[in-house]
């Protein structure tokens, strides 16, 4: 539970997401608490989904394959990606917890010996130092235990794979990783065209929805990651705003 609570309060975790226009979800409980929709979506996962780069963890691969069970697969899985904490990273967290709470029994023995004036100042002293180390060093611990990501490749693959964890917010890290694929910049009306390099086009089809458009980008693993989907619907309007604009300049009557 102390883990759990300071997994919570780690702010370095989440930090930045949600001003990325991201929903982000901090230790959900189970795959549905994760919307299966084309909104991106960041999940900070508990203990048990631990994982190692190359290994996502079973309960973590749940989170992209399912939304209420294995009867009904997730839709779309390419708009999630998730932070899970390794295994050994872990076991250090845990262990920096039980310390701990193992100074703050001491505590609570010396307590009960100081009523009976048989504890000393310069006891409880040392005691009161060593239990703000122990709780300093669990932040850390769990900053640092959080460094594997689990997410779906472009070959809609569950890949699990570690980044390097620094002063900088953990998503930020993810966003800026290659591996994740993520793009928060806009894109170009040619690129969502027929013939473009994102092949959203059946052959013979003359005309898709915008929802179908936009939406492909969190079904689809080939293509990028979108961190906005109100960014491909803008980059549809802006295209056949200027198409349309061309077209009443080369229309012969002007």
């Amino acid at each position: 539970a102390r883990l759990l609570d300071e997994i919570g309060k780690c702010k370095a975790l989440t930090a930045g997401a949600s001003a990325a226009g991201v929903r982000v979800h901090l230790l959900p409980t189970r795959p549905r608490d994760i919307e299966d929709d084309s909104q991106f979506h960041y999940g900070v996962l508990g203990p048990n989904a631990a994982s190692d780069s190359g290994k996502p963890g079973a309960e973590a691969k749940r989170y992209l394959d399912e939304t209420t069970g294995p009867e009904k697969p997730r839709v779309y899985r390419n708009a999630v990606i998730l932070l899970a904490p390794s295994r050994d990273g872990l076991e250090v967290a845990s262990a920096r917890v039980r310390d701990y709470l193992a100074w703050e029994e001491v505590r609570s023995d010396l307590k009960e010996q100081e009523k009976e004036g048989n504890v000393d100042s310069a006891r409880m002293l040392t005691l009161s130092i060593n239990i703000d180390k122990a709780r300093g060093r669990m932040p850390d611990a769990v900053k640092q235990a959080y460094c594997t990501v689990v997410t779906v490749s472009d070959k809609n693959e569950i890949q699990a794979f570690k980044i390097n964890v620094t002063d900088e917010p953990h998503f930020t890290i993810i966003k800026n990783d290659n591996r994740s694929r993520i793009r928060d910049s806009s894109i170009s009306a040619e690129a969502l065209l027929p013939g473009g390099p994102y092949d959203l086009w059946r052959e013979g089809e003359t005309s898709r929805r915008v929802k179908d458009l936009s939406g492909a980008f969190a079904q689809m693993p080939h293509l990028p990651k979108m961190l906005k989907t109100q960014a491909i619907t803008d980059t549809l309007v802006e295209g056949c705003l200027a198409g349309a604009f061309v077209l009443k300049l080369t229309r012969p009557d002007g």
